[in-house]
């Protein structure tokens, strides 16, 4: 039976967060998220060798690489958030579908996905098992769509889900919805709610007959875990390599020969280091790691890396980095004081400073909220053009004069309110290297220009439940809520993406502030109000945007969300990161793009998975 995992987080919270901890791990997004518990931790467990051995995978017949947390600390039940394993789940489970970079979504384990009018059919394959004998159906992964749906039928944007046969869905949206958009919808999410444990859970959510009665359904699901103990036990996995061995110090896994990939690959076994807790870059440089799946080099590692690893792929990601802003605090809640806080650092010192802790990317040279590999698509050059234009590096005489447009002035150095009083502002941080010398850098530059600041610094493994008391004044986060090159990553109505909160909760403000109705200037690019303005309703745009029926509704509405980005600075974004995968091409023979397509989402992991990576030996 599955064991008992603590929660605070309510129905809705559920709902908010629960179809994305569905969805692929982020590449950092979601590798060190929630709070991990000892109750399901183990060491005792099948016997794995320790973390000393790693590399020159031909010694040992091994693939070693790292990703996510210790299997000790994390549990595989997608609904209780708490401890999830968002990264492990990746390497673990069948991916249904996957955005590309060219802004496509194609199936992954699905044989076909097809639109007619308001419906989305999925077509499964014969032939996947689970770990544990059982055929993997359609059913596993309509267990979930349906206990999706039915925790909120009425908020749900779909209408039913239906079974067709044993590996056929389908998906029938309340409102028309354009194909592209239909598909993204499961887009990057997994085959992880196997019928043998959900199916109880679903059949109950079907007998509710009021919201009481799926409340009580809701909070059981909460509070159900799975622990990697109880995945290995039950074979409650289905991917090409199954999990045989863990402790807190990596996890081991051996191919599962019933796999209908397993005949595309010679490795036997791999070692997967979690990489909250390992010093990943020590066991880089000392030839201890076979591969990275979704890390590039930078410029500074080559030269420390051993020569039999190189990069093999470069991937123009999806991912950027934001701080947000908290609007409960009374100085940032003031307009001037946002857009004197982003003239007054520089970006590109800040990217600097990533650079040299193994960060591969590029400064944001525009507050969109959006890649700029997707502006032209989805804005067009000319919309962009038209924006305000912040600097990408530090302009302190726009600063100034935006601090002294709040009526703010400088005592002894040091900014002080429209009353002389002075503030600090607290600004929360990861206790990852690279966001560590980011947030130092944007700390120092504010003190420098005299906006007092102190860092808190978390625990990766605490710091998403620390960041959702919204306590702090600024606050480091990834910005893209779904692995998909779309408007809709970006614009999503979380920390991940941009949170406003719930309108519906009965105030005029989010958790941070935000409010949910507000004012944005008619023309484009106007830097202030004049008249009467344009009322928009960010966190309504957030909603409807994944729903919208054209190409053309999807850019009128990520215009509108754009423009109040760029006008009202809810959050500022610092930084466009380029992934890829780097390997040891001596020992191991990897996909690097020719025979197979992969810009997407992790591609070192895409091309394990698929069994893409063989051994060199004769």
């Amino acid at each position: 039976m599955a064991g008992k995992s603590p929660t605070n987080l309510s129905r809705r919270d559920l709902i908010k967060y629960g179809a994305v901890a569905g969805t692929a791990g982020l590449a950092g997004c979601f590798d060190s998220s929630g709070q991990t518990t000892d109750e399901e931790s183990t060491d005792s467990n099948t016997d794995s060798s320790s973390n000393g051995g790693g590399g020159s995978g031909l010694a040992d017949d091994t693939l070693d690489f790292p990703a996510g947390r210790p299997a000790t600390d994390v549990q595989f039940n997608r609904y209780s958030l708490g401890n999830y394993a968002h990264t492990l789940q990746d390497q673990l489970f069948e991916e249904v579908a996957r955005g590309y970079a060219d802004g496509s979504v194609r199936p992954d384990l699905l044989e076909d996905m097809t639109v007619d009018g308001r419906t989305l059919t999925l077509t499964f394959p014969e032939g996947f098992k689970w770990w544990n004998g059982d055929d993997l159906t359609a059913e596993d992964y309509y267990i979930g769509l349906e206990i999706d749906r039915l925790q909120a039928p009425e908020e749900s944007p779909i209408e039913s889900n239906v079974l067709v046969d044993d590996y056929t869905i389908e998906r029938t949206f309340k409102t028309a919805v354009s194909p592209n958009l239909m598909k993204a919808n499961v887009a990057e999410t997994f085959v992880n709610t196997p019928r043998s444990v959900y199916g109880e859970y679903l059949t109950r959510y079907e007998e509710a007959s009021s919201d009481s009665e799926r409340e009580a359904v809701t909070s059981d699901l909460l509070d159900m875990s799975i622990t990697t103990q109880q995945l290995i036990d039950e074979g409650l996995g289905n991917a090409l390599y199954r999990v045989t061995g863990f402790n807190s110090s990596e996890t081991i896994c051996e191919l599962f020969e019933d796999h209908p990939y397993a005949e595309r690959t010679d490795i036997p076994k791999v070692r997967i280091l979690p990489e909250t807790t390992s010093d990943v870059e020590s066991l880089a440089v000392n030839d201890k790691l076979d591969m990275n799946p979704d890390v590039i080099m930078s410029d500074s590692q080559k030269s420390t890396y051993p020569d039999n690893i190189e990069n093999v792929y470069r991937l123009n990601w999806f991912r950027t980095q934001k701080f947000t802003f908290n609007f409960k605090n009374e100085h940032i809640a003031r307009l001037p004081i946002r857009r004197a806080i982003v003239n007054a650092v520089d970006f590109e010192s800040m990217v600097a400073a990533m650079r040299q802790a193994g960060t591969v990317g590029a400064p944001a040279e525009n507050q969109t909220a959006l890649r700029s590999t997707i502006h032209e698509e989805y804005l067009g050059s000319d919309f962009v053009d038209q924006l305000i234009d912040y600097p990408v590096g530090k302009d302190l005489d726009a600063a100034t004069a935006y601090m002294e447009q709040a009526g703010y002035s400088k005592e002894n150095g040091t900014w002080v309110d429209p009353n002389g009083e002075s503030f600090t502002f607290t600004v929360l941080t990861q206790n990852n290297n690279t966001q560590v010398q980011a947030t130092k850098v944007f700390n120092d530059q504010l003190n420098a220009f005299g906006i007092q600041t102190k860092i808190s610094t978390v625990s990766s493994t605490d710091y998403y439940q620390r960041l959702q008391t919204y306590e702090a004044d600024i606050f480091w986060i990834w910005h893209v809520a779904k692995a998909l090159w779309h408007p809709t990553a970006y614009f999503s109505n979380n920390f991940y993406g941009i949170e406003v909160g719930d309108p519906s909760s009965g105030g005029e403000t989010g958790p941070t502030g935000k409010p949910f109705t507000t004012t944005i200037p008619n023309e484009v690019g106007a830097t202030e109000i004049q008249g009467s303005g344009k009322e928009i309703q960010p966190a309504e745009l957030m909603t409807t945007l994944p729903n919208s029926t054209s190409a053309e509704e999807v850019q009128e509405k990520t215009r509108d969300l754009v423009q109040w980005f760029n006008y009202a600075l809810p959050d500022f974004v610092f930084v466009e990161e380029d992934s890829g995968y780097w390997g040891d091409t001596s020992d191991f023979s990897m996909p690097t793009g020719d025979e197979h397509e992969l810009n997407t989402n992790r591609p070192g992991e895409f091309a394990f998975k698929n069994g893409w990576i063989s051994s060199n030996s004769q």
